[in-house]
């Protein structure tokens, strides 16, 4: 299932790749100011996208559910179209160009995606404040990673531009939650866009906040969690300002997810897991909906468990709890939709979800050897109970709304009596 948040991003990229990375003119009509800028070589060139198509063949266990989205336009025939355009031309612009839109039309299965300066320099700052991952932090301030994005930097600034992704910064940060107490007053509802780190200016405020909205909701039967629009961020949101304050019991569910020990996930998966944790794929057991087509990388598998405990001080809020999920629901947002569903926190309502939510560790970095360019992707390749991919199939919700019917609607019915 191709998730939607997926199609809006490539609608929105589309324009701009093809009138910046995607679609440069040739070097001879460009001229050469930034053929060179990167410092490669032809053949360091090549090096690098080589090195790029065979450690994702060995590591990205992504690709398999990637192709079968897109039967038309495979995978292979991608890799090759590109290493073309590197291969005839001498152009570090060219070759950044083709590593974009490579990267582009593979999609963002699993998290997939270039590491622009922008997110580089974030990356650097964020990890600086996460002491156990060494690793992380260890190829971010790599010489060839430092060298690589300065030179980056000065490759995208003579192009015209940065990140053709980002958009621009208008100065006002929109709320991320959104609280009201529905008329009748039985039924309190929250909005929430995005689950901010607990070093975050925003997780504070919105802890702050949710708790104002718990203690106003202390007398309703109902409590409503949309995430419709959330498509992630951190683990630690949910479980310590959603889950924790609002559940009197220990809750947990376990699953399996796939590793593949390559040569670039090791070091990640050493730092990790603890050897008691990895399982050989060969005792994986027999799951009905298991896609082996695509996953033949995978070496290893791990539970994958979600835990929470009762918060010291308990949520004034006493009632049901429905949790609001679609499309765009995906990463940590998605772990916290299988959690919901597998421990019976709260009832799931509206349509199947986006999906890589189980197993879920930040994204790890595979380093272009030369250039010193990362790229990101899930490392965990997380499988639903069934053994169906979380990529692929995401979550089906408990109860399903109807084509057309917000899933507001579809939840408020269903505290009628009436689905």
């Amino acid at each position: 299932m191709k998730q939607l948040w997926k199609n809006l991003l490539a609608g929105a990229l589309l324009p701009c790749l093809l009138a910046g990375c995607g679609a440069r003119k040739a070097p001879e009509e460009t001229g050469s100011a930034t053929d060179h800028l990167l410092g490669l070589t032809q053949e360091q060139r090549l090096e690098d996208y080589d090195y790029l198509v065979k450690t994702l063949g060995n590591s990205y266990l992504c690709m398999g559910v990637r192709d079968r989205d897109n039967p038309e336009d495979l995978s292979a025939d991608i890799f090759q179209e590109y290493r073309e355009l590197i291969r005839d031309s001498d152009s570090d612009e060219m070759f950044y160009s083709a590593v974009y839109s490579t990267l582009f039309r593979l999609g963002t299965y699993g998290h997939l995606w270039v590491v622009e300066p922008d997110a580089y320099q974030s990356y650097c700052q964020s990890y600086a404040a996460v002491p156990e991952r060494e690793h992380w932090r260890e190829v971010l301030t790599d010489p060839v990673t430092v060298q690589g994005y300065e030179r980056l930097q000065a490759l995208l600034d003579a192009m015209g531009g940065t990140d053709p992704a980002a958009a621009p910064d208008s100065g006002d940060s929109a709320a991320n939650l959104h609280t009201l107490i529905l008329p009748g007053g039985d039924v309190g509802y929250v909005k929430i866009d995005s689950f901010p780190a607990e070093y975050e200016d925003a997780y504070e405020a919105d802890q702050a906040a949710l708790w104002d909205f718990y203690r106003q909701a202390a007398d309703c039967t109902d409590l409503v969690i949309d995430l419709t629009d959330n498509s992630g961020g951190s683990e630690v949101y949910w479980q310590q300002l959603l889950a924790a304050p609002l559940t009197d019991r220990p809750l947990s569910c376990t699953n399996y997810a796939l590793l593949a020990d390559s040569a670039n996930n090791h070091p990640y998966i050493q730092e990790a897991f603890s050897p008691e944790e990895l399982h050989p794929i060969s005792e994986l057991p027999d799951l009905p909906r298991l896609e082996r087509d695509g996953i033949q990388a995978a070496t290893h598998f791990v539970e994958s468990t979600l835990s929470v405990e009762p918060a010291a001080e308990r949520a004034p809020f006493h009632g049901r709890i429905w949790v609001l999920v679609g499309p765009a629901v995906y990463s940590a947002s998605e772990s916290f939709a299988v959690f919901c569903q597998e421990t019976g926190f709260a009832t799931l309502v509206g349509s199947p979800t986006g999906g890589d939510g189980i197993g879920a560790l930040d994204p790890i970095f595979l380093q272009l050897p030369n250039s010193g360019i990362l790229v990101q992707f899930t490392m965990m390749f997380g499988l639903n109970p069934d053994g169906s991919s979380s990529e692929e199939a995401g979550t089906t919700p408990d109860i399903l709304s109807p084509a057309g019917e917000p899933a507001l609607v579809t939840a408020l019915r269903a505290m009628e009596g009436e689905t």
